[in-house]
């Protein structure tokens, strides 16, 4: 005698399958648009309307991950893996960016940042070296000499008794030591014109370029450092640039012997 089995068939939640479905798909597209972005091919505004689909898409698949999981606790029905799968995607998606944004709040859409805002350092051989996609060098006058005045106060020119030619060297003893990319390097030659200290860093969150030029120009009393930092392609820099300067200048005149004011 053959004794038949009986097998029922447990029916697969949709909403589980398509939630995953559409985490898949935007991993994809956030990488892509935040890759782009790291090789410079997008600006900082296209990048970041492709990385936000991509993050609208994993909130999507989050929202079916969870209407998933009330269907299938309610209904028995399986795909309990895929709704948590779907879930854990979207969220590893949505967290960095929802990090970012809670960081980045309350800080000045800034990308140039200088010590002088009236007569700013100047970019000379690395005007000639950048790329396309790039922000203007061409500072942009009241307007933002305002708005920087407002939210970095505290970055100003350090002026120190010391010759030109030994404040040159110790920048660049500090140029080197942050492992900035030396581009120009032109010293003032015992005061007789302005030295120039162009260079390369990389920004955080993404490590991105920025652009650096710092003055070191005679006075009659010793010599006066200015500063610039500017994004090369993002139109905000999330306090980078005001960080580099305040710390380098610190830095300075820690190694001058002297208290910043």
């Amino acid at each position: 005698m053959i004794r038949r089995r009986l097998y029922v068939e447990e029916r697969v939640s949709r909403l589980a399958v398509w939630s995953l479905r559409t985490a898949v798909f935007a991993l994809p597209v956030t990488l892509i648009g935040l890759a782009l972005y790291l090789v410079e091919a997008l600006d900082f505004r296209s990048a970041a309307y492709t990385v936000m689909a991509g993050v609208a898409v994993a909130a999507l698949a989050l929202l079916m991950a969870l209407a998933g999981f009330v269907v299938i606790w309610n209904e028995g029905l399986r795909g309990l893996g895929r709704v948590l799968g779907a879930a854990a995607l979207a969220l590893v998606l949505i967290t960095p960016v929802a990090a970012l944004a809670a960081f980045s709040v309350g800080l000045p859409v800034m990308h140039d940042i200088t010590t002088d805002t009236e007569d700013p350092p100047q970019f000379v051989t690395l005007a000639m070296a950048r790329g396309r996609n790039t922000n203007p060098l061409a500072y942009a006058g009241d307007s933002a000499a305002d708005e920087q005045r407002i939210a970095y106060p505290g970055i100003k020119p350090i002026e120190f008794d010391g010759l030109p030619d030994d404040i040159y060297t110790a920048l660049m003893r500090l140029v080197a030591h942050h492992k900035w990319l030396v581009i120009d390097a032109v010293p003032p030659r015992g005061g007789i014109r302005d030295g120039r200290i162009e260079a390369v860093a990389r920004s955080m969150p993404f490590g991105l370029r920025d652009d650096i030029v710092i003055r070191i120009r005679p006075t009659a009393n010793g010599t006066r450092v200015d500063m610039r930092s500017l994004s090369r392609n993002s139109d905000r820099d999330f306090g980078s640039n005001a960080r580099r300067i305040d710390t380098l200048f610190s830095e300075l005149s820690e190694a001058q012997g002297r208290p910043r004011r």
